[in-house]
């Protein structure tokens, strides 16, 4: 990870512990005072958001260190260990807001109306859309799985506070049950969105193979080259959102160890071109 990419991470983790912080206090106050169990909910939520902030934080902190003796290929992964422990959170808290809603349904729970109760879940609305645009943004911008993570998440607690919001007005029109409706759909849609970031950080941790297009399009650059009689292998290893290759080709067995150098460096400036790519190791073998 870049120090630009990773001071990057890191203000957003800081934002983040900052903004949900806030908007945790107010809806634990306010919801516990009004008996709302949306507000509780999205509450618990929030508690979820500052543990995210916190992982993010740390997360691009460790990801920012340099390839040492025991990291030789950095520390790139630490940021998708991040994503993978917010993933999971957003499924637990999910479901412990599925439950609640259908205790409050069960229970014919009703809140006491207040237009404090109006404003938490608009404020919620604003600060978590700012958030939104600005995490996306900064994703897009650094090529961040971890960046993007904190943007649907920050997408979804809008959805969850607009689910909250119908929930208080239904409530007040008479529809209890309506804000336990809302909060299971809400939940379920949040449910597969950490499903979704858990894998997409686990093919990287479990070390899955750089695209097969990819691989593809290098095949044929490599096979124009003069000197190159076949390609023996192409792998890849990730190290964080980019990829080491690990290439072997063959060539004429009476080269000089000169001219299949200089194939090796050809080979390597042109995989490394890849947006995708961290670094290359080419490997010579003899065409027997």
């Amino acid at each position: 990870m870049t120090n630009n990419k990773s001071n990057e991470v890191k203000r957003v983790g800081a934002i983040g512990v900052i903004a949900n912080l806030f908007l945790l206090g107010i809806k634990f106050i306010v919801g516990f005072v009004f008996k709302s169990q949306g507000l509780i909910a999205d509450a618990i939520n929030s508690f979820g958001d500052v543990f995210s902030s916190i992982v993010t934080f740390v997360g691009g902190k460790i990801s920012s260190k340099p390839a040492d003796d025991e990291h030789e290929f950095g520390h790139g992964k630490a940021e998708f260990v991040a994503s993978l422990l917010i993933g999971i959170f957003m499924v637990f808290v999910s479901f412990k807001t599925i439950r609640s809603g259908f205790e409050s349904i069960l229970n014919k729970e009703s809140l006491i109306f207040s237009f404090i109760l109006l404003i938490v879940p608009v404020v919620t609305i604003i600060v978590k859309s700012l958030l939104f645009m600005y995490c996306k943004k900064l994703a897009k911008t650094n090529n961040s799985l971890l960046l993007e993570a904190n943007a649907k998440d920050h997408r979804n607690d809008i959805l969850l506070s607009l689910g909250v919001l119908v929930g208080i007005i239904a409530s007040k029109l008479g529809y209890t049950y309506v804000d336990g409706l809302v909060g299971i759909a809400i939940s379920g849609v949040i449910v597969v969105t950490g499903i979704t970031i858990i894998k997409e950080a686990f093919d990287v941790l479990i070390d899955k193979c750089i695209d097969a297009e990819i691989v593809g399009e290098m095949k044929k650059k490599i096979e124009e080259i003069a000197g190159v009689n076949h390609i023996d292998s192409i792998k890849s290893k990730p190290t964080g959102t980019l990829h080491m290759m690990i290439i072997k080709v063959s060539v004429n067995p009476d080269m000089t160890v000169r001219e299949s150098h200089k194939i090796a460096g050809m080979i390597r400036e042109l995989v490394c071109r890849n947006d995708n790519v961290y670094d290359a190791v080419v490997h010579i073998n003899p065409d027997e």
